[in-house]
């Protein structure tokens, strides 16, 4: 009996530390499957939102927690002057870029409004209460958009068709005339183009299904592709690509009377075809490569290139440097992560605009940038 009853407890045993082994076995299973799910949802593309006219307002990739923890671990500068060091301006940080995954736009093709999936961010400005990006269609099937933001808060408030699919590298605004403008092209050549921040606001594609109208359209002759702009001073800066394929920048002053007023000249535009003196109001300087951004801060130029998938550059020169704007001339350079286009300074913060995020490039070996990259320039310049 006795002999019986030890095997019988050993059985038990047994069986008992089977089972709590299985049990174990399960629990940790089941704790694996948690931290992993929890592991793809933390760097999974977010669930998509829209807004009412149906275009996208999610991140297009990464959530914010997942986009700084890449940043921090590719770009570790980048990340301190954008998330550890105090910001000068909490405005268009970390503002998502509408549309990426989806744009309601007029398809060329089909006649109508469709959904375009490949939008692709071009072009950054602040305009009075509202926050502006460019994109164009990289298919070219659909109208290119200006996606309207409140710029305190972020918020996506609607889509701006314009005429035709330019390539809308640039957009600035010009606080005096009130009036935006954007890059483009007519007949052939490069242009400036121009509408009223009031023909902003009361811009709706439900009322008239048109684009919104130009009031100003500048052809500028010998430019073969203007590829940014920006408003300083009274000034329009457009960055461009020469007959040679040299990058340049021209400066066109804004009339602020007569029968120009709130626009440029054709004798300014003349003027800067040649090289004529920064001293005189309007002039040009070169560069190697094609220029993606121009912004202006204190007493510095800051211009952005990309070299497609390679880290892009953003190059410091002092303002006294206008006429030698070369590499070889930039106090700094600071690495940043590729297929940076447009920069516009917000007090003493950098806003940089990539298009890394775009379907037509973005690729899982490059550090993409879904949302607007708002960055301290004294922590840029290593102050």
């Amino acid at each position: 009996m006795k002999r019986f009853l030890k095997i019988l407890f050993k059985l038990i045993l047994i069986l008992a530390i089977i089972a709590g082994a299985s049990y174990g076995g399960y629990y940790g299973y089941q704790q694996y499957q948690k931290r992993e799910q929890a592991k793809a949802t933390f760097t999974s593309r977010p669930d998509v939102e829209k807004a009412k006219d149906g275009t996208s307002i999610s991140p297009g990739h990464h959530n914010l927690a997942y986009f700084k923890k890449l940043l921090n671990e590719k770009y570790p500068d980048v990340y301190s002057a954008a998330y550890e060091t105090p910001r000068a301006s909490k405005i268009g940080s970390s503002v998502v870029i509408p549309g990426q995954v989806v744009t309601p736009s007029y398809d060329f093709n089909k006649k109508k409004l469709t959904d375009a999936d490949t939008m692709t961010p071009q072009g950054l400005t602040v305009a009075g209460k509202y926050l502006l990006i460019t994109a164009y269609d990289s298919t070219h099937t659909h109208r290119s958009v200006i996606y309207c933001l409140d710029k305190k808060t972020g918020r996506y408030l609607k889509t701006i068709q314009v005429s035709g699919a330019p390539h809308l590298g640039g957009i600035a605004y010009d606080p005096v005339a009130k009036n935006i403008w954007v890059t483009g092209s007519q007949d052939d050549s490069s242009a400036l183009m121009s509408f009223s921040l009031k023909k902003l606001e009361k811009y709706s594609y439900n009322k008239k299904k048109q684009p919104i109208k130009y009031d100003n359209v500048i052809a500028l002759p010998t430019i073969e592709r203007a590829s940014c702009v920006t408003y300083y001073d009274n000034q329009l800066f457009v960055g461009f690509f020469n007959t040679d394929g040299q990058g340049q920048i021209a400066s066109y002053p804004i009339a602020r009377s007569g029968n120009f007023k709130g626009t440029i000249t054709s004798d300014q535009i003349k003027a800067v075809t040649g090289q004529v003196s920064w001293a005189l109001g309007s002039g040009s300087a070169s560069m190697d490569r094609q220029i993606q951004g121009i912004a202006f801060y204190q007493n510095w130029i800051i211009l952005s290139q990309s070299y497609g998938s390679r880290d892009s550059k953003l190059y410091f020169f002092p303002i006294s440097a206008l006429n030698y704007l070369d590499e070889g001339n930039a106090e700094k350079v600071v690495v940043m992560p590729p297929y940076l286009e447009q920069i516009y300074v917000q007090n003493g913060q950098l806003l940089m605009l990539f298009e890394s995020g775009a379907k037509a490039y973005a690729r899982d070996q490059i550090m993409i940038v879904d949302r607007i990259l708002s960055a301290n320039i004294n922590a840029l310049l290593g102050g």
